[in-house]
């Protein structure tokens, strides 16, 4: 097993960071409960693709990316095993080359499978739950060096209590998904005014297998994304992939960023530029993962709360409004999206249909006024955060919004009396 002292962790977004007496990256599970065991207190990576400061302990950090193996792949029952620290991208491909797929995924595939799991990451469509509920059972280490499998059926209860589990009650060393045969997505991607948006939201996003937004604040436009599913043949061009994937929202889109750091007042007018670039409506056909995932972003600070979607209109009307009459100048695209409810605890769309909303942007300047602002509007609506990105909450706050919180602090407790895998981000969550 590698090790390393004094190791100094700093997450994708590089607005965490802390220095671990002793790293470990283990391969076997066996590597895997050592580390644990003869360690006081514990915490676990794998990207670090999270910009709260879920990952951060100055004792023992373990990684995950190479306990990341293909167990056990049944085409059969469209089931596949694997170690957590695989990556979303590696997923991907490797059910790919089988004629396979995840239902569901989220914008982004650099997480590890755990990360994602224990974080409540998402993608959108109103009748898709989070990116965990593709799980069919998964193996949990707690402190004590006991495994507990939970199978999604058989122990309901105990299931849906741990699979969001922010890391606090052991570590997963294996997971079974769900899988689906392989599918395509129609994208079909336009400009709508704002306001327009708006009024039709329901509507778009009931009818619509996949739906969401980016609004470029100060704009009076939004960018809507439609993708349907379907069983049509791959019509997308490597020229566009390459021209609109690599080119333009990479290249283009970081150099507009910097150009708007120069001077801020500038930022409207290149949030108009950018958004002129979707006004060629887009209508493609391509694989399910490349269409769900997007080209990856550059640097940012990002906030993601999940409301009740009944306030979807309302919500998004105070905080358009409350952006453009500010003084915040944003630079970065601010995503809207939707997700089924469901059962599990400590999921930010626990019993409730869910609309996600974000604040980003790409500079520190104003982030902390932005932040604050946002939490504001958010906590009016009883928001939940998304626990892999930013927030300021504490525990009374999160008492007030998850009915199922003091069942899982029992659990916690019980399964870690001694604190094994707390750290100050989960002590403000729960103490």
């Amino acid at each position: 097993m590698q090790q390393q002292s004094n190791f100094r962790f700093t997450n994708w977004a590089k607005n965490e960071t802390c220095i671990a007496q002793k790293y470990f990256v283990p391969e076997t599970e066996a590597e895997l409960m050592d580390a644990i065991a003869n360690n006081k207190t514990v915490r676990f990576t794998g990207t670090g693709h999270s910009w709260s400061a879920i990952c951060l302990n100055t004792e023992a950090l373990i990684n995950l990316d190479r306990y990341n193996k293909i167990l056990h792949l049944d085409k059969e029952k469209l089931q596949i095993k694997v170690q957590p620290g695989i990556k979303l991208w590696q997923l991907n491909e490797e059910l790919d080359k089988h004629g396979l797929a995840l239902t569901n995924l989220g914008s982004i595939a650099k997480q590890s499978l755990a990360g994602a799991m224990c974080t409540a990451t998402h993608g959108s469509g109103i009748q898709f739950q989070i990116l965990a509920s593709q799980i069919e059972e998964f193996t949990l280490i707690k402190a004590n060096g006991e495994k507990l499998v939970l199978h999604h059926e058989r122990d309901k209860e105990l299931f849906n209590l741990c699979v969001v589990n922010l890391g606090c009650l052991g570590v997963v060393s294996e997971i079974t998904l769900n899988v689906v045969p392989a599918f395509n997505l129609h994208d079909r991607t336009s400009v709508m005014n704002l306001e327009q948006a708006i009024n039709q939201l329901h509507e778009m996003v009931n009818s619509i297998d996949h739906f969401k937004l980016w609004w470029f604040p100060h704009v009076d436009d939004v960018v809507v994304y439609r993708y349907t599913r379907t069983q049509e043949k791959v019509n997308d061009s490597r020229f566009r992939q390459w021209l609109m994937d690599e080119i333009l929202s990479v290249s283009v889109y970081r150099l507009f960023i910097k150009i708007g750091n120069i001077n801020r007042d500038w930022r409207k007018r290149i949030n108009r530029a950018l958004v002129k670039k979707f006004m060629q409506p887009l209508n493609r056909i391509e694989k399910s993962y490349k269409v769900f995932n997007v080209p990856e972003p550059p640097l940012h600070r990002e906030v993601e709360w999940a409301f009740d979607i009944s306030v979807a209109k309302e919500l998004l009307r105070e905080y358009t409004q409350m952006i453009n009459a500010s003084a915040h100048r944003i630079n970065f695209i601010q995503e809207i999206r939707f997700t089924k409810s469901d059962d599990y605890a400590l999921s930010p769309c626990y019993q409730r249909d869910t609309i996600w909303l974000g604040a980003y942007n790409a500079d520190n300047f104003g982030w902390k006024e932005l932040m604050n602002d946002f939490e504001q509007l958010a906590k009016k609506y009883n928001g939940r955060p998304h626990w892999g990105k930013e927030f300021s909450c504490n525990s009374e706050y999160f008492e007030a919004v998850y009915p199922k919180l003091d069942d899982f602090k029992t659990l916690r407790s019980q399964v870690d009396p001694h604190g094994k895998f707390i750290n100050e981000y989960i002590s403000k969550i729960f103490f």
